[in-house]
């Protein structure tokens, strides 16, 4: 027996995204010092399935007439056929490059590819390496899912979510048009965005990029005393993640400066989490939006503007439901016009359509108390990075872990070499704390 469920508009619209230009995979890696028990971590997968049924499914084969994709999901899932690499015949660029380089075929394999990277971990442990399609998944369904196998693994039952797959379907039905005045509102934050959008952001200055396919990994992590800053430091309107931000705005533009390049607009993409409340954290699935968080050369001459500026887009963001609003825009396409006409909308953002894309982008997953392990008395490092494809070709990821902001990067190797890339992370994590810095200045006043 299986399940079908119709792909939700904001699949479709990463399904297309993921053909059309570089794969969409989210990225997530375990350092760790243990050694992985291939057979047992098969049938951990084959039990987080069960909690998270979009890890096992399929996307049904469609032609270009049909209206709509959808997804195919056993009742009785396989488990993940596990990729086994040697450490010393293989680098770790290659085997990151193939894992999460590599676009899935969702109509011959899930959504989901985890491959033991024998060696490379800490202390000549092993390094798990999980890629997850986006159009199955985001962020925080990547790590949903990662959860789910690891506790199975080590003889635990998973956490249950507090609603089921199809329940979270039906809350994003909701959210979609039903009346004049949804299409209406949903018609008009498109047009907001256009008139935000007319021009092009100005790119980030490569540094070392070659002219070859894949991407280049970063990571920096702040300092405990310095994170405490950062959560203490600030007052209430202003929230860690505005911070963040503001220091991204200030960090691009010292690299522009830096490399020659003069600097305008700047813009960052931020995945806001369609989750209601009540089960933010939960479901594996793809349940982000994509904002844009903007600022001009005028805008980052003082902290305190900046901040404030930062700040306002981030809760106009909130109080509108502006990501909410754009998914009823995607919602808005007739049910009955063909997948092979829906599939070329990813074409408008080539050309003139670049000026929609974003210079960057931010994941901040915020304070994760805890994270996959792969055994009870392991020491894990984990790592996870969003997509960057050449319209963003630089990613970061966020996260609070064990009383520590880590920085995760990925990014184009056409963009940096990872010389490059470590002065760009150094230049984040210098404005970072020099707004810290700031901020503790403004609230002492």
């Amino acid at each position: 027996m299986t399940e079908t469920l119709p792909f939700t508009p904001l699949e479709e619209m990463t399904h297309h995204m993921d053909r059309t230009f570089e794969p969409w995979n989210m990225q997530g890696e375990i350092e760790s010092t243990g050694t992985v028990d291939i057979p047992r971590l098969r049938e951990a997968t084959a039990t987080a399935m069960e909690y998270h049924p979009l890890a096992s499914a399929r996307r049904r084969p469609s032609s270009l007439t049909d209206t709509r994709y959808e997804w195919v999901i056993p009742d009785d899932p396989e488990p993940l056929d596990i990729i086994e690499v040697d450490s010393d015949e293989t680098a770790l660029e290659a085997v990151r490059n193939r894992i999460y380089g590599e676009r899935f075929d969702l109509t011959e394999e899930p959504p989901v590819r985890i491959c033991i990277y024998r060696g490379d971990g800490i202390d000549g442990g092993d390094r798990v390496l999980q890629s997850v399609s986006h159009v199955a998944g985001d962020g925080l369904g990547t790590l949903r899912y990662s959860q789910a196998v690891w506790q199975a693994y080590k003889g635990n039952e998973p956490m249950r979510d507090p609603v089921t797959l199809q329940e979270s379907r039906s809350f994003l039905q909701d959210i979609e048009p039903s009346r004049i005045a949804d299409a209406v509102q949903a018609m008009d934050s498109l047009a907001r965005r256009a008139r935000e959008s007319i021009t092009r952001p100005t790119s980030l200055a490569t540094d070392g990029g070659r002219d070859v396919d894949g991407w280049g990994y970063a990571r920096y992590d702040l300092s405990q005393e310095l994170t405490t800053r950062l959560v203490r430091d600030r007052p209430e309107d202003i929230s860690v993640n505005d911070v963040l931000l503001s220091a991204l705005h200030l960090a691009m533009a010292d690299w522009n400066d830096a490399h020659g390049k003069v600097t305008g607009r700047l813009s960052v993409m931020m995945p806001v989490n369609l989750r209601p409340k009540e089960w933010f954290h939960q479901v594996m699935a793809m349940y982000s939006m994509f904002e844009s968080v903007r600022s001009g050369r005028g805008d980052r001459r003082d902290a305190a503007d900046l901040l404030d500026h930062v700040s306002f887009q981030t809760t106009r963001i909130k109080e509108r439901d502006r990501a909410a609003a754009l998914y009823k825009a995607l919602a808005l396409l007739p049910d009955e016009l063909p997948i092979g006409v829906r599939q070329e909308l990813p074409e408008l953002l080539r050309g003139p359509g670049m000026r929609l894309t974003d210079t960057i982008i931010l994941t901040n997953l915020g304070n994760i108390p805890t994270y996959p392990s792969v055994g009870p008395d392991t020491e894990e490092r984990p790592f996870f990075t969003p997509p960057s494809w050449r319209g963003s070709p630089v990613g970061l990821g966020v996260a609070s872990l064990d009383g520590q902001v880590r920085i995760f990067g990925r990014y184009l190797r056409t963009q940096f070499d990872s010389d490059g890339a470590d002065r760009f992370m150094q230049t984040y994590a210098d404005r970072i704390e020099w707004l810290v810095e700031e901020l503790a200045t403004m609230t002492a006043e």
